[in-house]
């Protein structure tokens, strides 16, 4: 899911290990002392090992594209039938697929056909190197070649307009099995959207408890941003409870999952006093917050605290940082400093940090 992050210049990426917010110094190769081979060795295996554990179910967490068209409630949902085809000239080229809106599951647009483009392309060879586009998620459409007559339940925007292409993120072919699970769910979402404009924040508190993931994550979303869950001490404390319960999990995913509760919660709560909340509002206070990460930092699966340490120290960074500060964090060390004056720090250690300033003023 997207999620706001706080207002620090990341300047770069650099080898470090850390310290004490509180240290000054301008000594930066010196900051963190020097760790043996056996020692960065040992930290990079409990690391690999520590992420393979979260490999193995990562799967069931991913969310689908669809899930991202249903968190944006102006966004349209459907079951659309492809009406044509253009299929591409040259190796280049998009598929461009038009769809018609048989059945609006949520919206209402006079907008009922429309292209999209494609990936598919059956002229572009496969590349020997694949190569990760960050700012795309391939989708169903891109997967097999779409054909007249398939039908689809699509998750999409026309804030862009429809003169040229319609973004569509979430795609769901309906003539997949495998696909039966997922469709089920967004039925079931949808019914629970629906009723949560009767019920108000209880039917997402509820959901918070829910079986599937990304559903959770949605409700975590909504309720940090609605003014009925920041006047509700029954909502914070049924927040609370959820992250809790998920930090007991035997899953280290949905551990996992509660730190990044926290971390979005967070950057809402920073945003959000510039409506008047003094103590970290919505959902959570700033003291609990600070209290659930620094349990998160001890998980036993150490990419998990790795995480968790990170988003503590920037939390900390936040409050207790002033304009022109610089600060590195080394969360494999579970170390961090900030100095009140930019020093240079390069150490030889072939580790991963953060590094940046807080802009000035």
């Amino acid at each position: 899911m997207n999620q706001t992050r706080i207002a620090i210049v990341f300047l770069a990426v650099l080898l470090i290990p850390s310290c004490d917010w509180s240290q000054e110094t301008s000594e930066g190769t010196n900051l963190f002392g020097g760790l043996s081979a056996k020692e960065l060795d040992a930290i990079r295996a409990s690391r690999t090992a520590a992420q393979k554990e979260l490999a193995e179910k990562s799967a069931v967490f991913d969310t689908p594209g669809i899930a991202d068209a249903l968190e944006a409630e102006h966004w349209l949902i459907a079951v659309a039938q492809i009406s044509s085809v253009q299929l591409p000239t040259d190796a280049d080229s998009p598929t461009i697929v038009t769809f018609h809106v048989e059945q609006r599951l949520r919206g209402e647009s006079e907008v009922n056909d429309f292209s999209v483009e494609s990936r598919w392309n059956p002229k572009k060879e496969e590349p020997k190197i694949t190569l990760v586009d960050g700012n795309y998620h391939e989708t169903a459409l891109d997967k097999s070649e779409p054909k007249a007559g398939n039908r689809y339940i699509l998750g999409y925007t026309l804030d862009n307009g429809v003169e040229k292409f319609v973004f569509v993120p979430g795609v769901i072919d309906l003539k997949d099995p495998e696909q039966a699970e997922l469709i089920a769910n967004v039925r079931r979402f949808l019914e629970l959207e629906a009723e949560a404009r009767v019920r108000g924040i209880d039917s997402y508190l509820d959901a918070l408890d829910d079986k599937v993931p990304w559903i959770r994550d949605i409700a975590v979303h909504r309720l940090t941003y609605l003014d009925t869950c920041n006047a509700s001490s029954l909502c914070a404390e049924r927040f609370d409870a959820a992250v809790q319960r998920q930090f007991r999990s035997e899953t280290p995913n949905e551990r996992g999952e509660a730190i990044d509760w926290l971390i979005w919660v967070d950057s809402v709560s920073r945003s959000q006093k510039e409506r008047g909340y003094t103590d970290g509002l919505p959902v959570l206070s700033d003291s609990t917050i600070r209290a659930l990460l620094d349990k998160a930092v001890q998980d036993p699966n150490v990419e998990l605290g790795d995480r968790a340490f990170q988003a503590r120290e920037t939390f900390d960074l936040d409050r207790n940082g002033s304009p022109g500060d610089c600060f590195a964090v080394m969360p494999e060390l579970r170390k961090a400093a900030l100095w009140h004056s930019k020093p240079n720090p390069w150490p030889p250690e072939d580790m991963t940090g953060t590094y940046g300033c807080i802009p000035a003023r």
